[in-house]
């Protein structure tokens, strides 16, 4: 098999490129389909020779060996890598940017909440979306589904725990008002 790509390589004239059929050092402006046509031409080129080349030597790897060459490795024009997964099949954290992305989708949807004097928009999710849709979908939008989650919690125990703090405080006062007020007098 290698031989016989060898001997129509090798027939092609010195001057004509292999890929293009164009004379080489011409200049012409390729478009960008023609380049990827081109490519993924390649490819699917090469990939047949891998497997004719490589298949008889492994009789029984021959799903995974197709699997692992084809479609991992992209060679394939419709095949697609995955970015937003690692090699061990959980998901790649997010950068700096998407991160930062995902909090100003939060704060702009988070300020729209207190706008419209609502706290829990998990419970109060039809107000929420017909109050602060657009913001709401910003923010579902930049981050991951597990962190809007997160985020609409967090703020709902934010919210309880400020005026958990509040109560404990005014408690406090009264307590400290009616023991000055019966003669307690701090050291």
């Amino acid at each position: 098999m290698m031989m016989r790509v060898r001997r129509q390589l090798e027939a092609v004239p010195a001057n004509v490129s292999a890929t293009t059929n164009k004379p080489r050092g011409a200049t012409s402006a390729e478009s960008p389909v023609e380049l990827k046509t081109s490519i993924s031409y390649l490819q699917i080129t090469f990939a047949t020779i891998l497997l004719l080349t490589i298949l008889p030597l492994y009789p029984y790897s021959h799903s995974n060996l197709i699997y692992y060459t084809l479609i991992k490795m992209g060679w394939l024009p419709w095949s697609s890598d995955d970015s937003t997964k690692a090699s061990d099949g959980g998901r790649i954290a997010p950068d700096r940017s998407s991160r930062e992305k995902c909090w100003e989708g939060r704060d702009l949807f988070f300020s729209c909440l207190d706008k419209s004097n609502i706290i829990d928009s998990i419970k109060e999710d039809k107000e929420a979306r017909r109050q602060c849709g657009k913001e709401l979908a910003q923010f579902e939008g930049s981050c991951a589904k597990a962190w809007v989650k997160y985020f609409k919690e967090k703020r709902v125990m934010e919210y309880n725990r400020d005026k958990t703090i509040e109560r404990i405080k005014k408690e406090d006062a009264a307590k400290v008002a009616d023991l000055k007020a019966q003669g307690w007098t701090p050291r």
